[in-house]
């Protein structure tokens, strides 16, 4: 066996594309783990911080509300008014303001200080010296200057100012971090006061509250601070930077500027990358701010991330070595595929050397798909024939069916009906079959009956499942399983009269085309299909009593009369006396009362009736007209080739009355003169009338006493044209002449010719004349000017 050139380029595509697949799967994942795990890391930090942030900020503005409310507790008190109001040192007054201030300060830890300034005797109580002093001996000289020159500098009032104090002697420490309080006795600091309290909260114990509620700010390099709307350090993690001047710093500038009371951003420090959270105080107008470094945020990160890049080395080497076990396991069947259809394939049908194992197997089940395809398409197609013709075969009696279970040919034919099932059959018919005929081709009548089948088949199918049968030219009929219904025949003859007739509505609608329906009977084994079909197709034939669109039912048979016929030879005598005597419409009465007394006899009464009664007029020819055989012969032939396409007893009267009328023009020996008289007086009566919108075919006959069938054929032969066409030609030769000799309206001339403004005679118009309305008005007009 001869070998490909590029054999192995299959093996080395899988393996290619297994690798290919594997590495882009895992940076992938490796990609969207490590993002994933970034972004939830820095998301947990900023809301972890926010909540912290959140929590310090309440802290605050916890201690300033009892700040001021320690302050204006203050303000109440009987012994500190006293002495604040005081005119004169009094000492009993003044020890007790003293021992007052220190027992309300001592149980709050947060107070760092408390004073009370009388500016009368320039006299300031303090704790925690509990002592008094005047204002030059007092050891905070920074809040002395403040009330001494408060006319030259505002003080917010019961404002948190952060400030340095020095402490009394023999404190621990030398200076303090503090919030004063101070609250004036006016509402107006600019005037002159009386006395002032000052409260100096300890700065450390808000910063202690805050680093209770973030154990970890002092780890690990984090910061939180917190600054006022001048950018002052007023807390810190590190008490060293308080007071410190912020203002300048890139991060508090952007944190100040935000329009958000919270966020979290990216800055810098220090040449230092910094996770910064912020949340604004607006009862304060303190700036909360936390320092994280990036790196410390982001160690687990990059740690983990370092996990995963190991583990995805470590799939990527197992990766590469399934995908070489894979790629071999999968290339194995296809080379073994390859090789055993080139032994099969004859020479001439073998690929060329050159090509690959998928170019081979692509080239080698081309053939085989196009086959396949082909078989398909021709089983397609054949399937609704094939269907059809077994079915048919079934109601004919071919075929019998076997007991027990479906054969597998019914399930391969698709057919939707259990054929051992209780049915019902019922019979549609295309009425006036010939002029069908006459009107469609042979593939046209084919769609037309298609169109209607599909109809009768979802119609039907809303109710019973059913299959519809082509059976012959003009004939459709429908099984249907009517195993649901298993007591009285009623319901089921409703039900499918229902259905008959919404078939009927919709194929009159849809198709522009007249259907009979008969109702059959009830088959309850498959033995009953060939006789209840054959019992139906009978009962059809009824149509010829009860005309088109009728449904029919086997009551009617109740209505026939089965007793035993005679025909009426009385009435057939009168009818040939009627002929011989020339008076037609005698012979018309004469015939009708025949059929009136055949019509409720059996459909093979009526036609044997039927036959026997023309073939009666035609033995009687020679009595009738005499010398005209040859002609009659040729009337006859007409009516015979008539009567095979009649349908009603309606066309059957047609068909008589318009042989008798030919007899009679045979018989009074002047049917040509007749026949111009009758030419001349429609054209005559068409020339009169033409301005009667209702002047047509019928009209004309109805005043001449003639069938429009009889008629139309005598001045179709006559002129050439029919009567309709006559009528319009008469008319537009009058629409022309008023558009040449007149200046009417259109609508007035249409109106005076009978005719109707409609697109019908805009191209009737255009048709007859060559031009459009409007260019052969223009035309007169310019001929007129000219």
């Amino acid at each position: 066996m001869e070998a490909f050139k590029v054999r192995t380029s299959m093996y080395k595509r899988l393996l290619i594309s297994f690798v290919t697949i594997i590495i882009a799967l895992i940076l992938v994942l490796s990609s969207i783990l490590y993002y994933n795990y970034s972004s939830s890391s820095i998301s947990l930090l900023k809301n972890m911080k926010a909540d912290i942030l959140s929590q310090t900020s309440y802290s605050a503005v916890y201690m300033d509300t009892i700040s001021k409310r320690f302050c204006q507790s203050l303000s109440l008190n009987h012994s500190i008014i006293a002495f604040a109001n005081s005119n004169q040192d009094d000492i009993l007054i003044t020890g007790k303001a003293i021992r007052t201030l220190s027992a309300l300060a001592i149980p709050n830890t947060y107070i760092h200080s408390v004073y009370v300034y009388n500016k009368k005797i320039d006299t300031l109580i303090s704790t925690p010296s509990d002592t008094f002093y005047s204002s030059p001996d007092f050891f905070d000289q920074d809040i002395v200057g403040m009330l001494n020159h408060l006319q030259n500098k505002e003080m917010p009032i019961l404002y948190p100012i952060p400030r340095k104090i020095a402490n009394p002697e023999g404190a621990n420490a030398k200076f303090s971090n503090v919030y004063t309080y101070v609250l004036f006795d006016t509402i107006n600091p600019r005037k002159a006061f009386n006395n002032a309290i000052v409260l100096n909260i300890d700065a450390d114990w808000l910063r202690r509250t805050i680093s209770s509620i973030d154990s970890k700010m002092n780890s690990e390099g984090s910061e939180l601070l917190v600054a006022n709307e001048s950018g002052i350090i007023v807390n810190h993690s590190s008490p060293d930077q308080f007071m410190k001047n912020i203002a300048d710093q890139d991060y508090f500038i952007k944190a100040r500027s935000s329009a958000s009371s919270s966020g979290s951003f990216f800055g810098n420090l220090d040449h230092r990358k910094y996770v910064i959270s912020y949340v604004s105080s607006k009862d304060l107008g303190w700036t909360f701010l936390s320092m994280t470094p990036y790196k410390s945020v982001f160690a687990s990160v990059q740690r983990n991330g370092v996990i995963t890049l190991v583990f995805c080395l470590i799939v990527l080497l197992l990766g590469l070595f399934y995908a070489y076990l894979a790629s071999k396991k999968l290339y194995r069947p296809i080379g073994a595929l390859t090789d055993g259809i080139k032994q099969r394939l004859k020479p001439e049908n073998r690929p060329e050397q050159s090509m690959d194992e998928v170019g081979f197997l692509a080239s080698a089940f081309h053939g085989i798909i196009d086959k396949t395809a082909y078989l398909e398409d021709m089983k397609r197609n054949s399937a609704p024939l094939l269907k059809n013709e077994y079915l048919k075969n079934i109601l004919s009696g071919q075929v019998v069916l076997p007991l027990g279970i479906p054969a597998a040919f019914e399930k391969e034919l698709n057919i939707h009906l259990n054929l051992r099932h209780a049915m019902f059959l019922i019979l549609l018919k295309i009425d006036g079959y010939k002029s069908f005929v006459e009107k469609h081709n042979e593939m046209d009548r084919s769609l037309y009956k298609y169109a209607i089948a599909n109809i009768a088949k979802e119609v039907t199918s809303e109710y019973f499942s059913n299959e519809v049968i082509d059976t012959s030219a003009d004939q459709l009929a429908v099984l249907a399983d009517v195993k649901a219904f298993p007591g009285s025949l009623e319901p089921i003859y409703d039900a499918f009269h229902a259905i008959v007739s919404r078939i009927q509505d919709n194929v009159r609608r849809h198709l522009n085309i007249s259907l009979s329906g008969t109702l059959g009977f009830r088959i309850e084994s498959p033995e009953q299909i060939k006789s209840v079909y054959e019992e139906t197709l009978n009962l059809s034939m009824y149509r010829i009593v009860y005309g088109h669109s009728s449904i029919i039912t086997p009551d009617i048979l109740k209505k026939v009369d089965w007793g035993r016929f005679k025909f009426p030879t009385s009435k057939e005598k009168q009818l040939i006396d009627s002929l011989k005597l020339g008076n037609g419409n005698a012979a018309k009465i004469a015939y009708q009362e025949i059929i009136q007394s055949i019509e409720r006899t059996p459909y093979d009464n009526i036609m044997s009736s039927s036959i026997y009664l023309f073939f009666s007029i035609y033995n009687s020819l020679n009595q009738i007209v005499a010398d005209t055989p040859s002609r009659f012969n040729d009337l006859s032939i007409d009516f015979l080739h008539k009567a095979t396409g009649l349908e009603t007893l309606e066309e059957m009267e047609v068909t008589f009355f318009e042989l008798i009328d030919d007899i009679i023009l045979l018989k009074d020996g002047t049917k040509d003169r007749k026949k111009n008289e009758i030419v001349n007086r429609v054209t005559e009566h068409i020339q009169k009338n033409y301005s009667d919108k209702n002047l047509s075919l019928n009209s004309c006959a109805e005043s001449l006493s003639l069938s429009t069938v009889y008629l139309g054929k005598l001045f179709k032969n006559a002129t050439g044209k029919s009567v309709a066409e006559y009528i319009t030609a008469v008319r537009m030769e009058k629409i022309k002449h008023y558009l040449e000799q007149s200046s009417m309206p259109i609508n007035n001339i249409l109106e005076e010719c009978g005719m109707e403004k409609s697109n019908y005679f805009y191209t009737s118009f255009k048709k007859y004349f060559g031009v459009s309305l409007t260019e052969y008005r223009l035309k007169s007009a310019n001929t007129g000017d000219e």
